[in-house]
């Protein structure tokens, strides 16, 4: 699993998401999940080049969100392929984080929130 971190501004950050967040690829993204929930007010996820999900990966977004969401702030997941959305969807993820097709509405999302 492969995280890139941008700092989008008005304390927006994005994460950009590759590979499988299978155990090996959970334990990578743990760390730097929960350091962008706690360095931001709003964090948008790019889950577009996320091919697997499985329930410890899925554990570290519902943390992130509730963390975030404590401080009053927004996360949101953007652009997931269809197997992966039916998985949070299956998992219940998409009650508590929103999830949308695009940058662009996730970005409309967390400001609006904001």
């Amino acid at each position: 699993m492969q995280i890139d971190k941008t700092d989008i501004g008005n304390s927006v950050t994005r994460l950009k998401m590759t590979g499988r967040l299978d155990i090996s690829g959970s334990a990578a993204a743990e760390i730097p999940i929960a350091l962008a929930a706690k360095s931001c007010s709003a964090l948008i996820i790019d889950m577009s080049e996320v091919s697997f999900v499985a329930s410890l990966g899925v554990r570290h977004l519902m943390m992130a969100a509730k963390a975030i969401d404590r401080r009053g702030g927004k996360m949101v997941l953007f652009a997931a392929p269809e197997p992966v959305v039916d998985v949070l969807e299956t998992m219940g993820v998409t009650e508590m984080i929103p999830m949308v097709t695009s940058e662009a509405e996730a970005l409309d999302l967390v400001v609006a929130a904001g």
